[in-house]
């Protein structure tokens, strides 16, 4: 398996913890809730590898900081399987009597905290996602560049091979006499 980067850590961090936030963490899984507790806390079988450098693992860098800070956030929401299909069960009886499940309140503050808390972690995904396109699409064309220098060099090569097999053709003729017996030429 080919080592992931850093981004690819922390992105897959993500993806299976938004996962974990709405089924609930699988039995036997020994899930970390604080961030400090999560900094070498590894999972394989889930796809989830620890982030060694502290560099990286802080919600103040510079490259993977918005990221770290939504791991942050979704660690603290992180519960159990079974809390979590409990709750979903009596959400589901609930409305299969007609009952309306109890809304929980949210001030317009903490929505809208909640609103540029997702704007921002969006927007440094958008900008890790670009330096990525910008990185890829650079080294494309250096790729083609490559390309097309060996192309040239290939034929230049090809011509060359002709060029060597129209004289060798010609010098066996000059030393085969009409009896087919090689003769000397000066």
């Amino acid at each position: 398996m080919a080592e992931l980067s850093v981004a690819e850590r922390l992105e897959a961090m993500v993806v299976r913890y938004e996962e974990w936030v709405e089924t609930g963490v699988p039995l036997g899984v020994d899930f970390k809730k604080s961030l400090s507790a999560a900094h070498n806390w590894s999972c394989p079988e889930f796809g989830i590898f620890a982030v060694a450098s502290k560099r990286d693992w802080n919600t103040k860098s510079k490259d993977h900081g918005e990221v770290v800070t939504r791991i942050a956030k979704l660690l603290k929401k992180l519960r159990p399987f079974d809390e979590v299909q409990r709750e979903k069960a009596v959400a589901a009886t609930a409305k299969q009597k007609g009952e309306k499940t109890a809304r929980v309140y949210t001030t317009q503050k903490a929505r809208r905290v909640a609103a540029e808390d997702e704007s921002k972690a969006l927007t440094g995904m958008l900008n890790a996602t670009t330096q990525k396109y910008h990185q890829l699409s650079h080294k494309m064309e250096r790729i083609e560049i490559d390309l097309g220098t060996q192309k040239v060099r290939n034929e230049e090569l090809e011509r060359r091979n002709k060029e060597l097999e129209a004289e060798n053709a010609q010098l066996k003729r000059m030393l085969t006499s009409k009896s087919g017996v090689l003769q000397l030429v000066e």
